[in-house]
């Protein structure tokens, strides 16, 4: 458990406390990707976790603190898998145009891996600034961690202020991806067109941009 997760529970002492808690955690991420936080209970997550309501109450002041403390949980379980992912990509020393689409996809996967849980709570973020301020801090460090990763091929880049130009289109390749996979939009606008060619046409949008002219691909 992190420092900030002490804001939300008592840290379990026993083995069996601990268990049961993990039990209520991962009770809590399926159903959220299930039905979404519009029509999660504790009544729910009591009886699929197997742990009475008076228990879950003498943990967690509310339901929102339960899903604060699976935030943490989740989001703290991709920053490892993000730092794992982004050390394998490093340790191939790639050249610009072939670091660009081994980024973008790579950064899809984790995206697409994790979207179920993330898809619920941005939507509890709508309501509850204590996860949007902690999934913004994320998602930006998140994001930062990959730009560092192109910026070390900054020499290749033709662009003024190499800096600059990467933030700005990784914005564009994050958007791109949220709409496809439905992350804080309506479902009705997700899944649009192929996975593969979106990967691909962000990948060549982002080689122009950064390059400064299309010859520089050939």
């Amino acid at each position: 458990m992190t420092v900030a997760s002490k804001n939300y529970l008592k840290e379990p002492k026993q083995t069996r406390s601990k268990a049961s808690l993990e039990r209520l955690l991962n009770a809590t991420s399926e159903l959220l990707v299930e039905k979404g936080y519009k029509d999660f209970t504790l009544q729910e997550v009591s009886k699929r976790a197997k742990v009475s309501i008076g228990s879950i109450y003498n943990r967690f002041k509310s339901k929102e603190d339960l899903i604060r403390l699976l935030q943490q949980r989740e989001l703290d379980a991709l920053e490892v898998e993000t730092a794992l992912v982004i050390t394998r990509i490093r340790r191939k020393k790639l050249k610009l145009r072939a670091l660009v689409p081994e980024t973008i996809t790579e950064y899809a996967k984790l995206l697409d891996n994790h979207k179920g849980i993330l898809r619920p709570l941005m939507e509890v973020s709508a309501i509850d600034e204590i996860v949007l301020a902690y999934g913004k801090k994320h998602a930006a460090q998140n994001i930062a961690d990959f730009i560092q990763l192109l910026l070390e091929c900054k020499d290749e880049m033709s662009q003024p202020d190499p800096e600059r130009a990467v933030d700005h289109i990784f914005k564009v390749i994050y958007a791109a991806l949220a709409r496809y996979l439905g992350l804080g939009i309506m479902d009705s606008v997700a899944g649009e067109g192929d996975w593969q060619e979106l990967l691909d046409d962000l990948s060549q949008i982002t080689l122009y941009y950064l390059l400064g002219h299309p010859d520089q691909l050939k």
